[in-house]
């Protein structure tokens, strides 16, 4: 049996077991499975280079899916790898002799080395600083269980942070006493960058031991100063913890630049990994001060780095196969250029919409901290309801709330004639 065959067979069974599957017809789904794999060619334009990436998506022509902030979109690439991932974990289960746990089925016990280095050069960071969790909320929630808090101490964050970000401090709160800061960013906002970094600055005391904050937001899209607030918290001897969910993928991460303690991120959002995926970055000589709160075999080795945050046992090796897929996509395309599209079309939304009489802007006008996000409505116009008329133009945001709006993810599978879709839609509101 060929492996498009078994690929078919596979696909049948899902079908059978009632999974939706996300092809529009047999002869397209076979057409892509057969398609090379993304090789821009040497000299192409930008457009040239995402409207061809953009034909490695299963989303069905005519439709664009601007919600990465909540869950990227995966390319052909990365759904083979897990599909074939599983297959073959399937297939060859009896056949591991279960000597040494590296090269087994069990994520949670290998070192995955060479994955992680991947995972490191993409946020340059060494393997020994570098562990495979399940998403942005378990990375911050390892560190911080893990760092001794007494109670009275203080951890500086903003009031725009993510559950998932700011809970696991919430949580060390009510249980043990510590002080979490959420100090309100957007009047700082409103002043720009140097008013943030003041902002911080101001609410540090003696007792200030960790500033944790997202490096973009994930409601507003609100890109931070992340290296100088680093630099800030190192000044006065504290950690600085960055939720990186909304930039891993989005934007060039080097953690070494940034200066950071350590960083948390979900690439099944903008790396388009599969889904459940998380990186987490823990500078070696900060290591020792983080308690492994999930604990294996080797949770108490020091000697295996950021390994020890990895031992949460058994988890899936083709979602693994998969991030790998997705590194190596990101990197045929190249990070500087997916961040100067991504940026391209967040700018053309945005003066767009500037020129709509009823549209209102909810991200942040200054665009120092300009994101891929774009959280935006139109004046006497419930979110859902905006949110249903996109769709109707067959555009995917997601809705934030009436005073917000819906928030747009403009990443590399969205084109500008997409971002023109929804402006004609605001505009058709009237003056």
């Amino acid at each position: 049996m060929t492996t498009i065959e078994q690929r078919r067979a596979f696909l049948t069974r899902l079908a059978l077991a009632g999974v939706v599957l996300p092809f529009t017809g047999e002869a397209e789904a076979e057409a892509r499975k057969q398609s090379p794999p993304l090789a821009p060619k040497p000299g192409a334009s930008d457009a040239e280079v995402f409207a061809e990436a953009r034909r490695h998506f299963l989303i069905p022509e005519g439709v664009a899916y601007c919600n990465t902030g909540t869950l990227g979109a995966s390319p052909r690439e990365v759904v083979d790898a897990l599909v074939h991932g599983i297959e073959q974990l399937e297939k060859d289960l009896a056949a591991w002799p279960y000597f040494e746990a590296d090269g087994e089925p069990l994520t949670g016990y290998q070192r995955l080395t060479e994955l992680r280095a991947k995972m490191g050069a993409l946020m340059n960071g060494s393997v020994e600083e570098i562990a495979l969790v399940q998403n942005a909320t378990m990375g911050m929630g390892f560190l911080a269980n893990g760092l001794d808090l007494a109670a009275g101490d203080e951890v500086l964050s903003t009031d725009q942070e993510h559950g998932g970000g700011i809970g696991p401090w919430r949580l060390k709160a009510k249980r043990y006493g510590i002080v979490v800061k959420e100090l309100p960013l957007l009047d700082a906002v409103q002043e720009g960058p140097e008013a943030v970094i003041r902002l911080f600055e101001d609410a540090m005391t003696p007792r200030t031991r960790v500033v944790m904050f997202s490096q973009i937001t994930s409601g507003l899209g609100i890109h931070l100063p992340t290296a100088e607030l680093c630099a800030l918290a190192r000044k006065n001897g504290a950690l600085s913890f960055v939720d990186g969910a909304q930039a891993i993928g989005q934007v060039r991460v080097d953690v070494k630049q940034l200066g950071c303690d350590a960083y948390v991120g979900s690439p099944h959002k903008w790396l388009m990994a599969p889904k459940g995926t998380g990186a987490l970055y823990i500078k070696r000589d900060v290591q020792d001060r983080i308690w492994t709160t999930l604990a294996s075999y080797a949770w108490d080795d020091p000697e295996a780095g950021a390994f020890r945050f990895m031992q949460y046992g058994t988890g899936s090796l083709p979602v693994a196969d998969g991030l790998r897929a997705a590194l190596e996509f990101v990197d045929t395309i190249g990070m500087d250029r997916i961040e100067r599209w991504d940026l391209m079309l967040a700018h053309r939304l945005r003066d767009g919409l500037a020129e709509i009489p009823r549209a209102k802007l909810a991200s942040p006008s200054d665009r120092r901290f300009i994101s891929a996000i774009t959280t935006f409505g139109v004046e006497g116009v419930e979110a859902k309801q905006l949110q249903k008329d996109l769709w109707a133009r067959k555009v995917r945001v997601r809705a934030q709330g009436n005073e917000r709006g819906v928030r747009l993810s403009s990443h590399l599978y969205v084109s500008p004639a997409d971002i023109d879709t929804v402006l004609d839609v605001v505009a058709s509101y009237g003056g």
